[in-house]
């Protein structure tokens, strides 16, 4: 089989055994009858590490400890290390590598492979190193400017923090596994905006794949309409998806938009299967939602959208990454957020063999997620609270008063699910007719958060202008996941405003 078509189904299928496994539990847990197999191999997984200066080395060193303690492998780490582009970020990055892993090796002596490359914030030009904390850092304008790595020698900046060869597409071996990791070369010939990578399609040809197993591929962009669905942004232009649709075996990691691990949008499957990756810096939300934190809903990008009536949730502290573990017949990948050292979800266990299985079969695809994708339920005992008029303003900081409503979270499900966000509805009763009048998204303000730690009261803002006086209305809440669909409601009594 010529490996310039990838690896056939047919004689991926050929290869395995159990292709028609019992995937029933949707990627929570151990599927029921599945057997993993012998562990082969460990990894951990980040992206958008954004090291600025030395306040951000803590955390990545924290997480590399992490690693460490569950002996990984090798750390995947999707794009944008450096935050201002510069060789001075990067080198507090490679500091922090070697500190924590000397010479390659974990505290055990295990080898530990770097499989870290790029981002576009690596690879900027000059723009941000006049911000004022890099100011802060480094006072010499001149040594900023000279450490910006898109403007100098990107090559020659990788080997002396990392002290290994640099290539565009670097070709690792990890525990007989292979990784192809794809540098953002934005600026070099035929990849003149970053949203493509030149070389990959003979490169993934000139390999020699064994059909029985994953091989891995890390970039910063997100795959074309992979991961998150086609409406999340910092997509690639789409010729990465059709290369990689021809290796039902390739499994993708992808950074670049830090939605955040507890979307279960995050992972997908097709022709191959792709993994969004959440932030180690700070992640964000998909856009629409009263309390989101996204690029639309950010005033200084968009015009401040006046139906938004709150701010947004923390990210601040949220530091959240991946741990890949290989088994002979599963994957399981576990989300983690290394504040608080909490899982973020149920981890999405993805059989070796739903790879032979046509993509429409695969137990990731969003049609077969949503099925089995379970809503959280609130409690018999849960109540929508709405609480006095408070001062307030809107997004475009105009001043009103603001009615709080406010719930407990809905309770994750048997199989962990939690839900995604919150559906608030004000509704209007005239005689028998009732109607909704608004209705709005709202998110948990510890979704960013572990499980565990999801259960501070949720609270979405009306501002009065917004509630009609004068008729009978309620507020009514339903939890929905983030396939759209919605757990049993809970509401207000029925009152008048005035």
């Amino acid at each position: 089989m010529s490996m310039q078509t990838g690896v056939s189904r047919r004689g991926f299928m050929g290869g395995l055994s159990g292709a028609g496994a019992i995937f029933a539990a949707g990627g929570v847990g151990v599927p029921s009858g599945m057997d993993l197999g012998e562990e082969r191999m460990r990894f951990g997984v980040l992206a958008d590490i954004h090291i600025a200066t030395r306040a951000q080395q803590p955390y990545f060193e924290r997480t590399l400890r992490k690693f460490d303690e569950w002996k990984v492998d090798g750390v995947v780490a999707c794009g944008d290390l450096a935050d201002y582009a510069m060789e001075l970020e990067l080198q507090l990055l490679a500091d922090t590598w070697f500190k924590v892993f000397p010479a390659g090796r974990g505290s055990d002596g295990r080898p530990v492979a770097n499989l870290m490359h790029y981002g576009d914030h690596d690879m900027q030009d000059d723009r941000y190193i006049n911000f004022k904390d890099a100011v802060k850092e480094w006072p010499d304008e001149k040594i900023r400017r000279d450490s910006v790595m898109f403007t100098h020698d990107r090559k020659a900046s990788w080997e002396r923090c990392f002290k290994e060869p640099w290539s565009p597409i670097a070709v690792k071996e990890v525990k007989g596994y292979t990784f192809v990791l794809s540098h953002f070369t934005r600026g070099e010939p035929g990849n003149a905006v970053g949203n493509n990578v030149p070389g990959l399609k003979e490169a993934m040809a000139a390999l020699k794949l064994d059909p029985k197993k994953p091989v891995f591929y890390s970039q910063h962009r997100i795959p074309r309409n992979t991961a998150c669905g086609p409406l999340v942004w910092g997509q690639d232009d789409g010729s990465v998806t059709k290369i990689l649709s021809g290796y039902p075996n390739a499994v993708a990691f992808c950074g670049h938009c830090h939605m955040g691990g507890a979307y279960e949008k995050s992972i997908w499957q097709g022709a191959f299967t792709c993994v969004q990756v959440p932030s180690l810096r700070y992640c964000v939300t998909m856009q629409g939602r009263e309390n989101g934190y996204s690029l639309k809903d950010r005033p200084r990008v968009v015009p401040a959208n006046p139906s938004k009536c709150m701010g947004s949730i923390g990210s601040g502290e949220c530091h959240q990454g991946l741990l890949c573990i290989v088994h002979d017949n599963a994957m399981v990948i576990r989300r983690w957020e290394f504040t608080h050292d909490k899982p973020v979800g149920p981890d999405w266990v993805v059989p070796i063999s739903s790879f032979a299985l046509p993509p429409h079969k695969r137990p990731f695809a969003f049609a077969n997620r949503e099925k089995v994708v379970g809503v959280a339920e609130f409690s018999a005992r849960a109540k929508v609270t709405v609480g006095k008029p408070v001062k307030g303003k809107k997004r475009d900081k105009s001043e009103h008063m603001m009615t709080p409503v406010s719930f407990p979270p809905a309770i994750p499900a048997k199989d962990g699910f939690r839900a995604n966000d919150y559906e608030v509805s004000l509704e209007q009763r005239h005689g028998e007719v009732e109607r909704v009048l608004l209705q709005k998204r709202v998110y948990s303000p510890m979704y960013h958060r572990g499980t565990e730690m999801d259960v501070k009261p949720v609270t979405c803002m009306f501002a009065a202008d917004e509630i009609p006086a004068g008729w009978e209305l309620r507020f009514t809440v339903r939890p929905v996941n983030a396939f759209g669909r919605k757990g049993n409601p809970i509401s207000s009594d029925w009152r008048k405003f005035s």
